[in-house]
């Protein structure tokens, strides 16, 4: 990105930082009940920026902070509601969530929901991973995911299926939640409106006001410059405005979380 366009999105990015925090949020204490949730934006001194992690031998896509957000965040599961995972690809992000909720008592006897179709996409897939694991173009690859998490498959209930129609996974079966309340969801399936559209049509019915977090994965890539027609997540916020509010932003990365109030 030039530094000329990185002026506006600078710009943004304060006005942003600004006028988050303006508005109490309800009392929530992680499970240790020593650290209460709180708006973290771009913040130097955010918390997740002090999690100890080991690196995972997984292929894919996420930063460091990221990955340090999920170590951290799973600290604040209540237990109240099931915990979603939309899109896991590999399970780098899937093992770090797991990883940020295994020393939660309040997640012992509960499983994490994680859910993708499992449609290969050879143009940005293909990078990322060795020339023996590349599968054809829309083809399954469900058995790769579940190679890299082995270790945890016991604590995932793993359900292929789709949100929308996305580049070959027309024959796939459209996703259907009957998993109760929802407390986390963690999703990263896709940046456009149809996309994010779809999940929230499939499981806003579950989510509970003043307590549900949806932390999204592409959020932040409504800054990239040059612009991409795709990016539509924050624009698909933006049109919620009134149901969810801004709680946490990576200052590297695309994640953003959002409280959601109903």
């Amino acid at each position: 990105m030039s530094k000329l366009a990185k002026i506006p999105v600078l710009l943004e990015d304060r006005v942003r930082k600004f006028k988050s925090g303006n508005q109490p949020l309800p009392v929530r204490l992680d499970y240790s009940g020593h650290e209460h949730l709180q708006y973290w934006i771009m913040n130097k001194r955010s918390p997740w920026l002090g999690v100890p992690v080991d690196s995972l031998p997984i292929p894919g896509m996420l930063k460091k902070e990221e990955i340090l957000y999920y170590n951290y965040v799973g600290r604040f599961y209540s237990g109240v509601g099931a915990l979603v995972e939309l899109g896991p690809w590999l399970g780098l992000s899937t093992s770090h969530i797991i990883r940020g909720l295994a020393a939660n008592p309040h997640f012992k006897q509960v499983k994490l929901h994680v859910f993708d179709d499992f449609v290969w996409r050879s143009e940005w897939m293909d990078p990322f991973v060795s020339s023996d694991e590349r599968r054809a173009n829309h083809s399954d690859f469900q058995d790769l995911f579940e190679k890299y998490v082995a270790a945890i498959s016991d604590r995932l209930i793993v359900t292929k299926g789709k949100i929308a129609d996305c580049d070959g996974n027309e024959a796939r079966t459209p996703i259907d939640w009957r998993g109760g309340p929802i407390e986390i969801m963690y999703i990263d399936c896709g940046r456009n409106l149809q996309a994010n559209q779809g999940w929230y049509d499939r499981f806003s019915s579950s989510f509970i006001p003043g307590v549900t977090l949806l932390i999204m994965q592409d959020w932040r890539t409504h800054r990239d410059r040059p612009r991409q027609w795709f990016n539509q997540t924050k624009k698909f916020t933006d049109g919620l405005a009134s149901h969810l509010r801004l709680l946490h932003e990576v200052s590297d990365g695309g994640i953003a979380t959002f409280l959601f109030e109903g």
